[in-house]
């Protein structure tokens, strides 16, 4: 390959749930699309921080179905995405990213795989290792880069390397240790933390995949062969669930030859907890991180952060305290990787909170749910875009009353369309097909009243939609 420059290609896995970061992180709007620290989501940094060596127009996100169609819509427009239908890992999310590179991006490229929510403050830094990554992967290597560990950590799995040079040789991966394993590695020295980032050619990880995940890559040639006959994302979407769930660090980084490591001082964080976040985070004399409406009055130390009305704190030290119009957390700091146990729970206890915001974005705009408590009714606040539409639908159990309070509504139900005007209302009864659309060029805004035995989101039989969420 000598003298030979492949193109820079770069593929972001943006599929994870980001539980450790509730409640502002959801199932369905995960880390990966919020806004940490600053004005851009993680997504939107990582793909930020490429530029100039990797053009936005190269940059493929391999994420969920139900996000792309769901409250991380906004954050994926205008971007190109290849579409898991359910969870499979890293493995066959990169097994296919380098796939559909070979066949429809352009051929074999050196492909940078990055984790979405990751935070990296020393972007020169960053782009001066990939650099070095790029070169060494011209030459057929799989490269990880490496985090100078600063403390005994428990959650990161490590990566043991020898010598001194910018790559360097991969003795052996280790899985997230006890604190005494991590205290000695740090003791041992030539350990790192396991980025998670990843830059090899594509055509050499199919290659190793090949040799090391053999029924990953028996899947992945059928659906290859199939893919160029039919749509691609169909038979993806047909296909994925097909794949064996393993990542790529135990399926073949950890059993291939062909693995360095570039040591990456780089300002890195998984940002993976609110302690995280703490520490990313600016601070004020007293060491709070203070965001929203926030009142804080001889605390110290704190992490407070409001989004929908006042946080009134005082004489806090310590305490890590995040309100969501649904939900409060309060932990001690050092202590927020219970987070999880505590999403664990409100999953067990079937509130939903873990699932979804209050206000929920939607393709077409968003829905906000005003009072849910009754069994029988619930009430919501609808925003449609200009040129917003919904699904062709029907519920069998709950029957809909809306009051227009802003712009004017093109309803569809039965073989009637009719316009709904502010302080009009109309009525849609149980099991009729119905349409709401907004053709004019401001925001509708209504208030909608569902009625009946049964008031869950997946009560909705979708006949037409332009989202691509009828199956």
């Amino acid at each position: 390959m000598s003298g030979h420059k492949l193109p820079m290609k770069a593929a972001i896995l943006a599929g994870g749930s980001g539980s450790r970061l509730w409640p502002m992180s959801r199932q369905q709007l995960p880390k990966q699309f919020l806004c940490l620290e600053g004005n851009q989501t993680l997504l939107e940094a990582t793909i930020s921080r490429l530029s100039p060596m990797v053009k936005r127009s190269d940059v493929v996100v391999v994420t969920s179905e139900a996000h792309a169609t769901g409250e991380a819509f906004e954050a994926l427009e205008g971007l190109q995405t290849i579409l898991e239908p359910i969870g499979r890992n890293t493995g066959p999310a990169i097994a296919l990213a380098a796939a559909w590179q070979m066949d429809f991006a352009g051929g074999d490229a050196v492909m940078l795989v990055l984790p979405a929510d990751h935070l990296i403050k020393d972007v020169k830094a960053f782009q001066k290792c990939l650099a070095i990554a790029c070169k060494a992967a011209e030459e057929g290597i799989l490269v990880t880069f490496g985090i100078q560990p600063t403390r005994p950590d428990t959650g990161f799995g490590y990566i043991q390397t020898e010598g001194n040079a910018d790559v360097r040789q991969v003795l052996r991966f280790a899985e997230k240790p006890d604190e005494a394993t991590a205290k000695r590695f740090l003791s041992e020295g030539g350990y790192y933390w396991n980025s998670g980032m990843f830059v090899w050619q594509a055509s050499v990880i199919l290659t190793e995949i090949e040799k090391h995940l053999p029924d990953l890559w028996a899947v992945l040639t059928s659906i290859r062969a199939q893919w160029l006959q039919e749509p691609w994302q169909e038979i993806v979407r047909h296909r994925f669930a097909e794949m064996p769930s393993i990542s790529i660090d135990y399926g073949v980084m950890e059993k291939s030859d062909k693995v360095r490591l570039v040591p990456a001082d780089i300002g890195w964080s998984d940002v993976g907890s609110w302690d995280a976040v703490y520490d990313i985070s600016h601070k004020d004399a007293d060491g709070n991180v203070v965001d929203g409406e926030v009142l804080a009055l001889n605390c110290s130390n704190t992490l407070l952060r409001g989004s929908s009305r006042l946080l009134a704190a005082a004489g806090l030290e310590d305490i890590i305290a995040v309100e969501t119009p649904d939900a409060i957390l309060l932990c001690r700091r050092g202590e927020s990787q219970t987070v999880r146990e505590i999403v664990d729970a409100v999953k067990v206890r079937g509130g939903g909170e873990h699932f979804e915001h209050v206000t929920v974005k939607r393709p077409w705009g968003s829905y906000t749910v005003l009072d849910d408590k009754a069994s029988d009714y619930k009430l919501k606040r609808i925003e449609v875009r200009p040129g917003g539409s919904l699904s062709l639908q029907s519920h069998q159990h709950r029957s809909e009353h809306w009051v227009v309070v802003s712009g004017v509504a093109t309803v569809l139900r039965g073989d009637e369309t009719f316009t709904v005007k502010k302080n009009e209302s109309t009525y849609i009864p149980i099991g009729k097909k119905h349409r709401l659309e907004n053709r004019s060029n401001i925001a509708l805004q209504m208030i909608e009243v569902q009625v009946g035995d049964y008031l869950g989101e997946d009560d909705i039989e979708r006949f037409e939609d332009s989202y691509g969420r009828v199956k």
